[in-house]
């Protein structure tokens, strides 16, 4: 599996509804946008006052995954947002979101409940698909204000002790209070 953070569904188990808000994105941003990069409202408008974010960096408050980048009718097989390039796109902004996301090196059961920060690696595109490539910094968790809290991990399910595959929720967010 490619990184990125893919929404699966909230905290309490039920499932991903699409709570989603579309938010510009300005044409000084200097990376490719993915869909499952993480987002964060940069405090800015466009023209039309819709609300600007721009992928997150390590140790920036999150506001959520992006889901889905708008289509242009000028270039109707545009695959991620190119640098440069102003756009809109729908970013899940569920506070209670549990999102699947790979861990920057294999993680042990006793991680859970821990935090980490995210590595903001920028995303790629290989022919016709463009993958976000940002993850879990998991080399250190532990940190109480770190960008994500690590809720379980998902291929230690079959009764290993460590994996790679996480499910993990925002702990810094730009929608409410840090921490979990």
């Amino acid at each position: 599996m490619a990184g990125g953070f893919r929404p699966i569904q909230d905290i309490s188990g039920n499932s991903y509804t699409g709570k989603i808000q579309t938010f510009a994105v300005a044409s000084g941003h200097s990376t490719l946008i993915a869909v499952g990069d993480l987002a964060r409202i940069t405090g800015t408008a466009n023209a039309n006052g819709l609300a600007e974010v721009d992928t997150a960096a390590t140790a920036q408050t999150l506001t959520g995954p992006i889901v889905a980048i708008d289509y242009d009718i000028s270039d109707l097989e545009r695959k991620g947002l190119a640098a440069g390039t102003a756009g809109t796109v729908k970013v899940a902004v569920d506070r209670d979101l549990l999102m699947e996301a790979e861990s920057s090196t294999t993680v042990s059961l006793d991680d859970v409940g821990s935090n980490a920060d995210i590595v903001a690696a920028v995303a790629t595109a290989s022919g016709n698909l463009v993958n976000s490539n940002m993850t879990v910094n998991t080399t250190s968790p532990g940190s109480a204000t770190a960008q994500i809290r690590i809720e379980g991990i998902k291929d230690a399910a079959d009764g290993l002790s460590t994996g790679t595959t996480m499910f993990v929720r925002i702990n810094e967010s730009t929608l409410g209070v840090v921490g979990v």
